[in-house]
């Protein structure tokens, strides 16, 4: 079928959401609204408070008393949650980036990622297409090595070792593990051929490892999520975290963990764990409550959530 809507004015396009039944408490504002934000971006936040059939579809009607403030709130939420999301994130990926520099190069010295014997190829089914998929992650960190020590000479740790030696390379894995996305941190854990080397990074953090690997990998999903600003609170996930049963040595967001993994909140309970061992104090979960109290109206069972008295 060919795709034939037009283009609508954002007149016009306030006109259509108001003729389903939505109420607008200022036109001007919702204008400034969608000059800055598309309306297919904010459509994703209209669903929760659309009307459904009987099979549970979604109508183009809205439900009585729906306002426009109600669905520019739910997308502000969205966007700090998100803020919130990354920056945890990136605590995490700047521990497990140190916790491979250091385990690594104690074992095998500073230029373990150019040691081809510590790595496996990584075999895996794609789910789409049915097919395997062989990847070989140290040709890809080394090619992608390379690549940045090209690109980004104007990085000053890079220019030093560029600029005063020439055996070997590439920098040591202090340096060049820093040039490496997080996807590429989590293929790493995946791909070391000696099992104890990964069970020592998981057991750093109170984990078994194929829960380690599995949790690093939806968070890496998360993470791109975040960077692209694309909707987070109440998505299912396509990359879904394995369950582990509840730890007396870190705490969950709450002391029942009920959600289903495919939902955010199981998601936000692995990032806490995560946090709870770089900084046994971390105000992750205060923040995550402040953020739900700035916007008491939003719906947390669209995220699965079973928010005690203790959060």
């Amino acid at each position: 079928m060919k795709y034939s809507k037009p283009s609508l004015s954002i007149e016009s396009q306030i006109q259509l959401i108001e003729s389903r039944g939505l109420f607008f408490e200022n036109k001007t504002k919702a204008i400034r609204h969608l000059s800055n934000i598309s309306y297919y971006r904010l459509s994703a936040y209209m669903i929760p408070f659309k009307e459904r059939d009987s099979t549970g579809k979604v109508l183009d009607k809205f439900k009585h008393g729906s306002r426009w403030n109600d669905i520019v709130n739910l997308y502000r939420f969205d966007r700090k949650f998100r803020l919130l999301m990354f920056d945890a994130i990136e605590r995490i990926e700047i521990g497990l980036r140190t916790q491979l520099i250091y385990q690594l190069s104690q074992k095998y010295a500073s230029h373990w990622h150019t040691n081809e014997s510590i790595f496996k190829p990584i075999t895996y089914r794609d789910k789409k297409t049915g097919a395997t998929i062989n990847r070989n992650i140290y040709s890809e960190i080394n090619k992608h090595i390379r690549e940045e020590l090209e690109s980004n000479k104007s990085t000053e740790f890079i220019k030093h070792y560029v600029g005063k030696y020439n055996d070997p390379p590439t920098p040591p894995s202090w340096m060049s593990v820093e040039i490496m996305y997080f996807n590429q941190l989590s293929l790493i854990c995946n791909a070391l051929r000696n099992p104890k080397d990964l069970s020592d990074l998981a057991n750093f953090y109170s984990l078994p490892k194929d829960i380690f690997t599995s949790w690093l990998h939806t968070i890496n999903y998360i993470r791109n999520i975040c960077a692209h600003h694309s909707r987070l609170w109440n998505i299912t996930l396509q990359v879904q975290p394995a369950k582990l049963n509840f730890s007396k040595t870190r705490k969950w967001i709450s002391s029942s963990v009920t959600a289903q993994s495919s939902k955010m909140y199981y998601t936000i309970c692995t990032i806490l764990y995560f946090l709870q061992t770089i900084n046994p104090n971390t105000k992750f979960k205060l923040h995550l409550n402040n953020l739900f109290n700035e916007f008491p109206s939003v719906n947390k069972g669209f995220m699965e959530i079973n928010f005690d008295n203790n959060i």
